[in-house]
């Protein structure tokens, strides 16, 4: 018999979906984490109540969150991946030739192990030889590495308990210190409606940091309100990543008028975060 999951992220907002089979459950180190199979959406990953990504939608956030600033570095080489531990952000980072080393900073070796057992469609990247996973906290790796990294993604959960650091201005400074003077970074960055606040102080960091930030969204259903933003953060526009061809491989959300669309915000959020 099927049962209804239901996470309420907001005092004034849930949302929820038919879940099919619960395939694993357990207390990490870190977290609570649970695969379980939904009736629409494929295999999903829940991290402590949260939906962290589904088979069907996942596609938006990662082709999101990678491309866009891989496209605008045009050929990056190295790369580093906070968080990203299920492995969907490095499967679309190591499409990319260019890329000699892409380094996964994942706190949770449990998330890593599972989502190799239970995500089968992302490839298993981790067998790729340019591929490194660290399995430590990123705040000692970004001060160990200053300028070493071409793109970052920051592939993080909601920013609750352990995971607020990685929204602080700390993290964002040691994030572009990392940076080539001409890399560029993306970072998983909340939701126009509920995380006005959070997405302006964040924006006010970037761009304190580095000359061209600019916040974009993606779709995902199973995300708060049905989508998800993103913190571009370089001294690069990003319309560079415009005239840059996709990377061999199958895109199945982004092409050339949603990466331009994205940053298209709705006006009353323009007017919040850019005045």
């Amino acid at each position: 018999m099927s049962i209804w999951f239901t996470e309420e992220l907001h005092p004034y907002y849930r949302k929820g979906i038919r879940i099919k089979k619960i395939l694993a459950d357990e207390q990490t180190q870190f977290q609570h984490l649970q695969i379980v199979e939904t009736e629409f959406f494929g295999k999903a990953m829940i991290l402590d109540g949260i939906i962290q990504l589904t088979e069907r939608d996942n596609i938006g956030y990662h082709e999101m969150i990678v491309h866009v600033p891989m496209l605008a570095v045009g050929k990056p080489k190295r790369v580093l991946i906070v968080g990203g531990g299920d492995g969907g952000s490095l499967q679309q980072a190591l499409r990319y030739p260019s890329v000699e080393e892409a380094v996964v900073c994942e706190l949770d070796q449990r998330v890593v192990d599972l989502s190799r057992e239970h995500f089968a469609s992302f490839g298993d990247p981790w067998a790729d030889p340019r591929a490194t996973l660290l399995v430590r906290d990123a705040f000692g790796f970004l001060e160990e590495n200053p300028g070493q990294f071409d793109v970052i993604i920051s592939d993080t959960t909601d920013p609750i308990g352990m995971a607020e650091r990685l929204f602080s201005d700390e993290f964002y400074r040691l994030m572009v210190r990392a940076l080539t003077p001409n890399g560029a970074a993306a970072t998983q960055c909340e939701q126009p409606f509920f995380d006005t606040e959070l997405i302006k102080q964040i924006y006010r960091s970037a761009k304190m940091l580095t000359k061209n930030p600019a916040y974009y969204y993606a779709n995902i259903p199973t995300y708060p309100g049905g989508g998800i933003g993103f913190m571009y953060v370089s001294n690069t526009p990003w319309e560079t990543g415009l005239q840059t061809p996709f990377p061999p491989g199958v895109n199945n959300y982004i092409n050339a008028e949603i990466h331009k669309a994205a940053f298209a915000l709705p006006e009353f959020f323009r007017k919040e975060l850019y005045g």
